[in-house]
């Protein structure tokens, strides 16, 4: 495997009332025989929640955005647990058979009748949302990974395929979340990588607005349409949708590198281009829009290997200059 193992605790406050605390620990030969194991478990309390509403067309109103004695239009609060156990088979040379179970408990409030997210509480357009819900079910993927090196790839594919059922202990149905994600890497020169992500998603069954915003991987589930996760330059969470497609294109520069405190330190850049989509017959629906997009650059500061500090800045017509800092590559 690349490394032994790898625990990444994460804790994040805002003065805004975003609370959150989750642990990832990952061994791809922890059990030995080839066999990968990760697990994940996660709290969050979100007051802020972003919702503009279901659908790709779904508007922004700016005038909305500043009300002095009400909450954000665009927001609702939303509370989390959750929990994921995978363990991944080797069948091959690059081959793996994933295997899991994923538990979610989720619960979304409304700061305000007057709200995007209580409007369409009450026309029934996301009807159950503020209802409790918590979805427990099996994972089933398969992955061929030819990648060099997995924290910082210069040359190989990434594929995954994943199915994960979904079933609401309330009783009010069960849903299937299916992903299939394509990651290639080229690399011309020692100091040059060409990197791209092509994913498409979609859900069947009665899946409940407050899972929506997640996407499925391999390795660790993230959240779009929007954000530092997906599409960079447009908003958090922006698009809401059961299916659901991004494309990411990086051009990564290493630089130089140098020592600091006795440790192996390197440079880098990266430029790119990202795109998404949603697809839903609810609330706004498709209209008229088509891709939404982001464009930018960002700072890579790598300590070894595995290591890496991101700042990304991305552009986007609606969202203007944004700003992103995280620990490694986007994918």
């Amino acid at each position: 495997g690349p490394y032994l193992w790898a625990l990444e605790p994460t804790v994040f406050f805002t003065s805004h009332g975003h609370n959150s605390a989750s642990v990832f620990y990952d061994a791809p030969d922890r059990l030995g025989q080839g066999i990968r194991l990760t697990v994940r478990a996660n709290v969050d309390r979100d007051c802020c929640q972003p919702y503009y509403g279901l659908g790709n067309a779904a508007p922004r109103d700016t005038a909305l955005l500043d009300r002095p004695s009400l909450p954000n239009y665009y927001t609702y609060k939303r509370g989390r647990v959750g929990a994921a156990l995978d363990l991944q088979w080797r069948l091959a040379p690059g081959v793996r058979l994933l295997t899991g179970v994923a538990a979610q408990r989720n619960e979304g409030v409304q700061r305000d009748s007057s709200t995007q997210f209580g409007r369409d509480l009450a026309s029934g357009t996301i009807h159950g949302a503020a209802d409790p819900a918590t979805a427990m079910g099996p994972k089933l993927g398969l992955v061929f990974d030819t990648r060099d090196a997995e924290r910082d790839p210069r040359r190989g594919v990434w594929l995954d395929a994943i199915a994960w059922e979904g079933v609401l202990l309330s009783g009010e149905g069960d849903f299937t979340r299916l992903t299939a994600t394509l990651r290639g890497y080229v690399s011309p020169a020692p100091w040059l990588t060409f990197a791209a992500r092509v994913l498409g998603e979609h859900i069947r069954g009665s899946m409940p607005l407050t899972f929506l915003a997640d996407i499925g991987s391999s390795y660790q589930d993230f959240t779009g349409i929007g954000g530092a996760e997906s599409v960079r330059g447009v908003l958090r969470l922006r698009y809401l949708g059961r299916t659901r497609a991004l494309s990411n294109f990086e051009v990564r520069w290493r630089g130089p590198g140098f020592h600091f405190l006795g440790a192996p330190w390197q440079l880098g850049a990266v430029g790119f281009v990202d795109a998404g989509r949603v697809w839903d017959d609810r609330g706004y629906g498709n209209g008229t829009a088509g891709l939404h997009w982001g464009k930018g650059a960002g700072l890579r500061i790598a300590w070894g290997q595995s290591f890496i500090i991101a700042a990304d800045f991305g552009y986007g017509p609606e969202a203007g200059l944004q700003t992103y800092l995280k620990l490694g590559h986007m994918f």
